[in-house]
């Protein structure tokens, strides 16, 4: 039976708590979602008509039509298709791609769709309905996004999918349009949409929002420059959004325990500040021992948390993690979600345990950065290059664990949060997911350290939880959907970690192991424990290396969808800060 706990700041897990401070555009994005779930609706062809041959993009789940793309390209246009939980395509002009800063002339139109996605070449019938917009904005040198939903986008997920945007193509964040072409053809007008406010730059509502349009040939946009994002909590959302947990997630008893507490206490900085960068937050990391200071580099953000008495005394060397999260500066909200979320490493950090650095773009390549960020950081804190470690969660977590690849002689172990026990197959996954034969083989050359923490609960979006797939049981740590997926991602994973690689009949065997923390997590382990830790029990399993060694540590915690969790930040410090890098001869050394 759950009880109830009571504990500070409890009632922020009530989603009634941040409507104040959601963007004003979401009235008028619900008002034309429902309006193209009910009239605009992208049909799906019949069955006989459907293509099948093109580009397929398992996590965009859309085809692509080569000819298409090509079509675009010779008018000037890059095409880029993904997903972040809805699919989005995005159309920018190939004069832009590659461009540095945020302070270029390209405006951004964003389009919201709804279409039946039975029909993988959904995203190409997107691109033909709004052919005249896409040929405007070629001629004008501007970027168009597209957000397809299927069902109703009740998360407003389209706010997410433009930050990732911005980021990967360096867009203007002071020219970004809405088209609301739609409402005008429905016989309505903006004045006219039941809760939606319009506000000029210094946040006066506008009488009449109507007279802001801006008209095109084929279409009617709405600048929302600085008026789409929400000042609301990531935490929050992901304690109730469906897509974040399986069937067997019980949320009320998460928010009723430890574990709902110490989020609770992070979430407060979301709720009370508007700005990473406000004077009292300052004040309050601090007061606590640490000290938050915001850097650029190449025209990107990135902030460091440093032991005050560190800035005094640059004698003795500190070890840093490294934390992929965003934290740009055309949302100076963003940073204090990154904060929130990692709350426990920057009570770390003030306790002189380590240093932190926050830093994180939307691609492979351009994270690369942080090794010359890494450079700076050197000359401003007393680092010891030999511990430095680096975590990311979800496609974060996918970008720590690149970088450490790319950068094996500067990492000395990694924590991916919410990301899969196994490697998955390239053949199932595609962009930054996709990871290689030669990826792997290159983990496998040198022997980095690395924890995998999920929740117990996560739902796999590529996958989803399918209780009647044969070897999937409900509930299953995030799922896949057959067990040959499964076992082949386990497989890579130990492959890259220098681990013997177990058998298929070994996996399958788990199933009915009489080791516990195996039959939970359905693969093989060296060495197990069950650790009940925040009010929940957490599956810890240790996989002994070709050298003899336990340096790959997977972690289930119990009853967690996909989020950054306290236990997460904790159990990820408590294994990486046993190693160091030998940084002559590049290998290992375990401290403790």
């Amino acid at each position: 039976m759950t009880g109830t706990y009571n504990y500070p700041y409890k009632e922020l897990w009530d989603t009634e708590a941040w409507k104040d401070r959601n963007s004003s555009i979401i009235p008028l994005a619900m008002w034309m979602d429902k309006n193209n779930i009910e009239n605009n609706r992208i049909p799906a062809k019949p069955e006989s008509e459907r293509r099948t041959q093109g580009n397929y993009d398992p996590k965009a789940k859309a085809l692509t039509f080569p000819e298409t793309v090509e079509y675009w390209k010779n008018k000037g246009m890059h095409y880029h298709s993904t997903s972040m939980t809805l699919p989005w395509f995005a159309l920018v002009p190939e004069e832009h791609m590659g461009v540095q800063g945020y302070d270029d002339n390209i405006d951004t139109v964003i389009v919201l769709v709804n279409a039946d996605q039975s029909d993988i070449s959904f995203g190409m019938y997107a691109l033909d309905s709004y052919s005249d917009l896409l040929h405007e904005a070629a001629d004008k040198g501007a970027a168009v996004l597209f957000v397809i939903s299927d069902k109703p986008d009740t998360g407003n997920q389209y706010i997410s999918i433009v930050q990732e945007a911005i980021i990967l193509f360096h867009l203007n964040y002071r020219r970004i349009f809405l088209n609301v072409s739609s409402v005008y053809y429905a016989g309505k007008d903006l004045k006219s949409i039941p809760g939606f406010s319009y506000h000029d730059n210094h946040g006066n509502t506008v009488a009449d929002p109507d007279s802001m349009i801006v008209k095109w040939y084929s279409s009617l946009l709405l600048e929302i420059s600085g008026r789409w994002t929400n000042k609301d909590s990531l935490l929050c959302k992901s304690m109730y959004s469906n897509s974040a947990s399986n069937l067997t997630y019980d949320r009320e008893s998460l928010l009723n325990s430890e574990a709902g507490r110490k989020m609770a206490e992070a979430m407060r900085f979301e709720y009370e500040f508007d700005d990473a960068k406000d004077p009292a937050l300052l004040q309050i990391w601090e007061d606590m021992g640490v000290r938050c200071e915001f850097h650029a580099k190449n025209g990107e953000q990135w902030i460091s948390f440093v032991p005050v008495n560190a800035h005094n005394d640059q004698k003795e060397k500190l070890p840093c993690m490294c934390i992929l999260q965003e934290v740009n500066e055309f949302d100076p909200h963003q940073a204090v979600t990154a904060f929130s979320f990692y709350y426990e490493y920057i009570k770390l950090a003030a306790t002189g345990e380590c240093m932190l650095l926050f830093f994180a773009l939307e691609s492979l390549d351009d994270n690369d950065m942080l090794h010359e960020i890494l450079k700076d950081f050197e000359t401003l804190y007393p680092l010891d290059r030999s511990r430095i470690y680096i975590t990311g969660h979800s496609h974060n977590g996918r970008f720590a664990a690149e970088y450490m690849r790319r950068h094996q002689d500067e990492i000395a172990a990694v924590a991916t949060l919410g990301n899969e026990p196994g490697q998955l197959s390239p053949a199932v996954t595609s962009g930054f997911f996709q990871i290689s034969d030669e990826k792997i083989a290159l983990q496998a050359s040198v022997d980095i350290p690395l924890i995998n923490i999920s929740g117990f609960n996560e739902r796999n979006t590529m996958f989803p939880l399918n209780s009647d797939a044969p070897h999937v049981r409900p509930g299953q740590w995030v799922a896949v959907d057959t067990f040959e997926k499964r076992s082949d991602s386990w497989q890579r994973r130990l492959k890259s970690a220098r681990c013997p690689v177990s058998t298929i009949d070994e996996i399958e065997a788990t199933r009915k192991s009489t080791d516990y923390v195996e039959r939970q997590l359905g693969f093989p382990a060296d060495k197990t424990e069950v650790l009940f830790l925040d009010g929940s029990e957490n599956y810890i399993a240790d996989v002994k290396n070709s050298d003899g060694n336990y340096h790959l540590r997977i972690v289930a915690l119990g009853n967690m969808p996909h989020t950054v969790t306290p236990a997460m930040i904790n159990l990820s410090w408590s294994f990486v800060r046993r190693f160091a890098k030998d940084l002559k001869e590049n290998k290992c050394i375990e401290l403790y």
